[in-house]
């Protein structure tokens, strides 16, 4: 998951060449620069946060001891403000009458592009996501939070297509920026600090739905911790509940 060096806790990542991780690293302002050109990035801003992400997360690969800790934490914030919206000059980018978080989409790519995940899934994980995708659209409706209101499969298959850029963007932040350190502490500490987190992020949304985000946060970090470490898996679980609750419940 973690490991320890003298110089205290450094982010595990893949062993690549200076090149690879370069490569890995220019994802952003790659991704930046192709905004830009379909008109939904403007001004310096999100070039500036792009090569600044691309400097960091070649710095939490490539640097030294604490170095490399200082740059895994401050990627962290740059990914945490541009998934937040707080870097001007980005917008949605549409697609079939549903949008595509561009923010989002450019953390979760880079993020995705250094670190990448495996794949696993268990009994346990099954177990996990059954509960999940049971209980928490169930609470919603029993809450009063949402109705019976099922869209159609054109406007379901965008959904799909647009969200899964979201959920990359939010599992790759609260597994390997949140979850993964925290796991010094214990699984314990781990699930439940990623879990609240998850939840005070989607105070926007009123309390109600940040209390069910939470409810379903803790079933995603329930199954990467389930399956050893795989994002892809928690993917999986976040995505399929957001499939389910629009499939549900509407837009």
């Amino acid at each position: 998951m973690v490991s320890r060096s003298n110089t205290g806790l450094r982010p595990a990542g893949p062993t690549r060449g200076n090149a690879v991780t370069l490569l890995a690293a220019a994802v952003a302002p790659a991704l930046c620069a192709a905004l830009y050109a379909a008109g939904v990035a403007s001004g310096l801003m999100p070039m500036a946060a792009s090569l600044a992400l691309a400097l960091l997360l070649f710095g939490a690969v490539q640097a030294p001891g604490r170095w490399a800790v200082a740059c895994f934490a401050l990627a962290g914030v740059v990914l945490l403000a541009l998934a937040a919206g707080l870097i001007p000059g980005l917008s949605r980018l549409p697609v079939g009458g549903v949008s595509i978080n561009t923010p989002k989409a450019l953390a979760g790519l880079a993020a995705l592009a250094m670190f990448p995940s495996f794949w696993s899934w268990n009994r346990r994980c099954t177990f996990i996501a059954v509960v999940c995708l049971v209980a928490v659209p169930l609470l919603a409706v029993v809450v009063g939070f949402v109705r019976w209101t099922p869209v159609a499969g054109s406007a379901l298959l965008a959904f799909a297509l647009t969200n899964a850029f979201t959920v990359v963007g939010e599992e790759w932040f609260f597994r390997h920026w949140v979850q993964r350190p925290l796991a010094r502490w214990g699984i314990g500490v781990s699930v439940v600090g990623s879990t609240l987190l998850f939840g005070l992020v989607h105070l926007g949304g009123g309390l109600t739905f940040a209390a069910l985000a939470a409810v379903a946060g803790l079933a995603y970090a329930g199954v990467y911790a389930a399956s050893g470490g795989s994002i892809w898996a928690a993917v999986a679980l976040h995505w399929g509940l957001n499939l389910l609750r629009i499939a549900l419940f509407g837009l």
